[in-house]
């Protein structure tokens, strides 16, 4: 029912290896998400770099979390297979972590990641914020995902039509369609936006799913790039 992307299973395990952030993102997204005359209802951004070479895990996620303004206590996680720092801060509905782990092979990934659930105010922010903390430790690589509603329930051949109108006002191309009983996804290419992912072989940077929720009573609509990362 999803295509849930696990960019982090200890780091180690990463499965999204996209592309370099780079260009405008959220103008084409925000474009895509208001063509389907959703009402919006929160965002998730997830930023990350691989560091090679000498570094201080420990002292990087602290340089990284007073970026933010986080001031959580750091926590220390070791498994054979990996050393990490993390922290993670909750304040009125946005909930911010940083994460940075070494790996065995003597790689470190640094993470920002932020969720929110008061609309899209801030998402243009908080991915500069996120942009500006991480490019001097490497490309950064940005997953960025918008969420919002529609009231009641829709018709499938509607859905389907909101999806294809949707990538259409970012410029996009579809690439590879879903139609289930629970869901309508679609994934594309826009040229307005650089960073891409590959999926069954052909390179896609921006998707977007409609479903019915029972629990809410509405349409749930999902934007995102270079894919969708979140359950729907």
């Amino acid at each position: 029912m999803l295509r849930n992307i696990l960019w982090i299973i200890g780091l180690g395990g990463l499965v999204w290896i996209g592309a370099h952030a780079g260009g405008m993102v959220i103008a084409p997204l925000t474009t895509a998400f208001a063509s389907t005359g959703a009402r919006p209802s929160g965002y998730s951004i997830n930023d990350w770099v691989a560091i090679r070479g000498p570094n201080q895990p420990r002292q990087l996620a602290r340089k990284l979390g007073d970026a933010l303004h986080i001031h959580s206590a750091l926590v220390s996680r070791r498994t054979p297979e990996y050393r990490q720092f993390s922290q993670t801060q909750s304040l009125a509905g946005i909930t911010t972590r940083v994460i940075v782990e070494r790996l065995g092979n003597g790689t470190t990934f640094a993470v920002l990641d932020r969720t929110s659930s008061h609309g899209f105010s801030d998402v243009s922010a908080s991915e500069r914020l996120f942009e500006t903390a991480l490019k001097r430790d490497g490309a950064v690589h940005t997953n960025v995902n918008l969420e919002g509603t529609l009231p009641g329930r829709i018709s499938q051949s509607r859905e389907r039509q909101l999806v294809r109108q949707s990538l259409k006002s970012a410029g996009a191309v579809g690439v590879n369609g879903i139609k289930t009983r629970g869901y309508v996804a679609m994934s594309g290419r826009t040229p307005f936006i650089e960073a891409t992912d590959s999926l069954q072989g052909r390179s896609v940077n921006i998707q977007v799913a409609l479903t019915y929720n029972n629990y809410l009573h509405a349409t749930q609509v999902f934007v995102g790039s270079p894919l969708l990362t979140v359950t729907y």
